[in-house]
């Protein structure tokens, strides 16, 4: 079966050398033709210099960047124009974007968690991470509202975060258990009104009020696609908490998710 780099197309030929990966990826012919739809709109965006050498890096890097480019062109053809590369917040930092909305600008981070944050410390000296994302025998219980948390509270996210904006911080995971797949963990995090998970939910006072809301982001490929695209899948959770200036404007909230977690917004990667 063709796979890696086998599968790229023209843009990915031409830009980008996947010495340095150590998987198949692209390992279908609709993740192929993604590649290629973000390195386009990198370079409409005038943002290759910065992506190219990320993504020619180690595996984790590249997944990183991917989200960051996923992200990005997602709200970009959502009538969410990015206006701004990296910029600047608070304490000398800097987000991932900033993208306009019919009421305000928004600053934007991306946060991409991964599987190998779960291990312990044994299975990381043992040379877990060297691995496959799934062994067969693994499996057990999980506990997603960490990672959400981890996100948020860490000390390279919510301190970047000004009082005088709003922002959204997304997080678009590579766990185990996807957070799309477990939206109930999300809302313990975020809403939680006790402490039955260590900590009441972040959500549910003042403590985070210089964040608007978290978006929760993944790309898929369905087995029976109609067009065999790349899926992307986004859900806002808003901070009923967050100050005047920081929450987030009406018209970014139409991917607010609800309860039960029936409103999902899918989209098909197309070229930029």
């Amino acid at each position: 079966m063709v796979s890696g780099a086998k599968l790229f197309g023209p843009a990915a030929r031409r830009l980008v050398a996947p010495d340095r990966w150590t998987d198949q990826y692209p390992a279908w012919p609709a993740w192929a033709k993604e590649l290629d739809a973000l390195l386009l709109f990198a370079e409409e965006q005038g943002r290759l210099a910065d992506f190219v050498p990320r993504l020619e890096s180690r595996n984790t890097q590249r997944d990183e960047a991917l989200n960051e480019l996923r992200v990005a062109y997602f709200l970009h053809h959502s009538e969410f124009r990015i206006v701004q590369w990296e910029p600047p917040g608070l304490n000398g930092r800097v987000g991932e974007y900033l993208v306009a909305t019919p009421e305000k600008s928004v600053f934007v981070e991306v946060k991409s968690p991964g599987w190998e944050g779960e291990l312990s410390d044994g299975e990381r000296r043992a040379g877990r991470t060297k691995q496959p994302k799934y062994q067969q025998g693994e499996g057990g219980a999980f506990g997603n509202w960490q990672a959400v948390q981890k996100c948020i509270a860490s000390d390279k996210t919510y301190p970047k975060f000004s009082a005088n904006q709003s922002n959204l911080l997304v997080i678009a995971d590579d766990l185990r258990v996807s957070l799309h797949n477990s939206l109930n963990h999300v809302e313990i995090a975020l809403y939680a009104e006790h402490k039955l998970y260590g900590e009441t939910g972040y959500f549910t006072s003042a403590r985070f009020e210089n964040l608007g809301g978290v978006g929760v982001f993944g790309a898929t490929s369905p087995a029976f696609s109609a067009n065999g695209g790349i899926h992307y899948e986004f859900k806002i959770f808003d901070n009923p908490y967050a100050s005047a200036s920081t929450k987030l404007p009406d018209s970014i909230l139409k991917f607010k998710a609800k309860a039960n977690g029936v409103v999902r917004s899918t989209f098909v990667a197309r070229r930029a």
